[in-house]
């Protein structure tokens, strides 16, 4: 089972498993967070021979889950959820906190920061900034 998170108008995060129903819902209004409106909603990265990584911000104040990535690729799935550990602020990038798994059988994530990149893409990097990943936000189809 994989969780997927999904976040809808008015900052309402609905989380589903799949082949089930709703198993959580939150509300944290939009004025109340701390997260920029250009970091919101849904990103996607691609990355050669290890599959999608699917990742959705939402809005929260510090210690809140604000991140949610789904992994899939040839051998798992997996989903994992993070804390908004500090907003950005001039020149400092959105941190969170180590990624705990909340699906599949994977290995809790590191701590990061991401940044929105001058040609709207968007950049994560674990906070030792040994790894990076570059996401963008999905193709829309009609």
């Amino acid at each position: 089972m994989g969780l997927i998170v999904l976040l809808g108008a008015g900052g309402t995060v609905v989380a589903l498993v799949r082949g089930g129903g709703v198993s959580d819902t939150a509300t944290v209004p939009a004025s109340a967070g701390l997260v920029p409106a250009g970091f919101l909603g849904d990103w996607e990265a691609r990355v050669d021979g290890a599959g999608t990584r699917r990742l959705t911000l939402g809005q929260g104040r510090v210690g809140e889950r604000v991140l949610s990535l789904v992994v899939d690729d040839a051998h798992r799935h997996c989903a994992f959820a993070a804390e908004l550990v500090r907003p950005p602020d001039g020149d400092r990038p959105l941190r969170v906190g180590a990624a705990d798994v909340t699906s599949g059988a994977c290995t809790a994530g590191a701590p990061g920061v991401l940044a929105l990149l001058p040609d709207g893409r968007l950049k994560w990097e674990n906070a030792a900034g040994a790894e990076s990943l570059i996401y963008q936000r999905p193709v829309q189809t009609p």
